[in-house]
């Protein structure tokens, strides 16, 4: 039987955590948060599973690495490493269509292990994989018995820059930090780029991508949740909804992401739209520029409305 991994991809900020806590919340779904850097920030860096456990003190993680690897489990440095040498952004092209290089095969093979894993040790009939690194979705279509879906999500880039130059505090390390922040230019040089390698990668995917604008969601969760779902072929039974724009969260095991994966219990989801009311002009007008050839293209107009 092939497993199915709905790989949600885009540049940080644009609401994947969210999305990504629901479809979570729902039985038959299993998230694993950011797998990309399970290996580097969970086990080599020791940073907190949703839990709120170490990733290697997890129960469910340790389970699911023994089970894929048995005492075969690989050094997790070497898989660290392995991903900055194969796996990088600006790897997402050669990963596609070219015949894979030694790392490449043996970086796939891995993961292959890892997804059927997670999917047998927690029964979900659906694995979310909130990493949204263009690399990753590259090679998904490429393993041998899953079943690929790709989630490309999309947020105005001026709201994703404020976002970024926001004070955020990282909670999953062991002496709290600040998260690093991102400013105008460079925040948008990677929407541009993620968000165009996502595209890309649509051809892989025939008849499994969909594209998702964060304003879109928020403005009808429920709807677009149940959606999603039904777009990947799984019950929506069980589901967290209380209402059209009221959830609540389950408790997780995402090994990393932005630090609201540790919110659980019931929200009211809302657009964030303080960009409109706090941000300056100067990182508005950067954003604007840098981003005009793909602004239009997800339906953002160059001068935004006020809140």
């Amino acid at each position: 039987m092939s497993v199915k991994v709905l790989y949600i991809a885009g540049w940080g900020r644009s609401g994947t955590t969210i999305v990504d806590n629901i479809l979570n919340s729902y039985d038959s779904v299993f998230s694993t948060g950011e797998l990309y850097y399970l290996w580097r920030r969970g086990l080599v860096q020791g940073r907190k599973c949703g839990c709120d456990l170490p990733v290697d003190r997890c129960r469910l993680w340790r389970e699911i690495l023994d089970h894929a690897y048995g005492d075969d489990r690989p050094d997790p440095r070497r898989i660290s490493d392995l991903q900055r040498q194969v796996a990088r952004v600006r790897s997402t092209p050669a990963l596609i269509g070219d015949p894979l290089s030694a790392g490449a095969e043996e970086y796939r093979k891995v993961l292959t292990r890892l997804y059927h894993s997670i999917a047998e040790v927690t029964g979900a009939a659906l694995i979310v994989d909130s990493s949204k690194v263009p690399s990753g979705a590259a090679l998904l279509p490429r393993m041998r018995g899953v079943e690929p879906y790709l989630l490309h999500m999309v947020r105005d880039p001026r709201a994703v820059t404020h976002s970024w130059m926001r004070r955020t505090v990282q909670p999953d390390r062991a002496k709290p930090a600040v998260m690093r922040r991102h400013q105008p230019a460079e925040s948008t040089m990677h929407w541009l780029v993620w968000n165009a390698f996502a595209e890309r990668l649509a051809k892989s995917y025939p008849h499994r991508y969909q594209r998702l604008r964060y304003e879109d969601f928020a403005a009808a969760p429920r709807h677009v949740i149940e959606g999603l779902l039904d777009f990947a072929g799984v019950d929506a039974g069980g589901g967290p909804f209380l209402d059209d724009a009221t959830v609540r969260l389950a408790p997780n095991h995402t090994v990393s992401g932005n630090p609201s994966r540790f919110r659980t219990g019931d929200v009211t989801l809302r657009a964030d739209e303080r960009w409109r009311q706090e941000q300056a002009l100067g990182p508005r007008l950067a954003a604007t520029a840098m981003a005009l050839p793909l602004l239009h293209r997800y339906g953002y107009s160059m001068v935004p409305r006020s809140a």
